[in-house]
């Protein structure tokens, strides 16, 4: 699989509602023109605020993304192998885990 050059992909996944802001979360991962199989793509996370999550572990495609001041990065290797895994799930210190889904704009 490879992205067609000069077109980007970013997956929207966002968290199921919840009253407090700060518990909500979206997550988007970007798949640059032309990125391929050995390729680390850009994932980032904020919370219901628009702040940046600044500790956590984003569950993706099977992975556990480490994220750090609101950033980390998936292997493309690594999405294609869980492509099919449903399971989505932000986890932060001192808080409970929350899942999501996948969401189009």
């Amino acid at each position: 699989m490879k992205v067609p050059e000069g077109k980007t992909i970013t997956l929207t996944v966002v968290s199921h509602q919840l009253k407090d802001t700060k518990m909500r979360w979206a997550a988007n991962i970007v798949f640059p023109g032309g990125a391929e199989e050995g390729d680390d793509l850009p994932v980032t996370v904020e919370n219901g605020d628009c702040e940046k999550v600044a500790d956590g572990v984003f569950e993706f495609a099977g992975q556990a993304i480490k994220i750090t001041d609101g950033e980390g990065s998936l292997a493309y290797a690594d999405f294609i192998k869980g492509k099919h895994e449903t399971a989505i799930w932000l986890k932060r210190p001192g808080m409970d885990p929350v899942p999501g889904s996948l969401t189009f704009a």
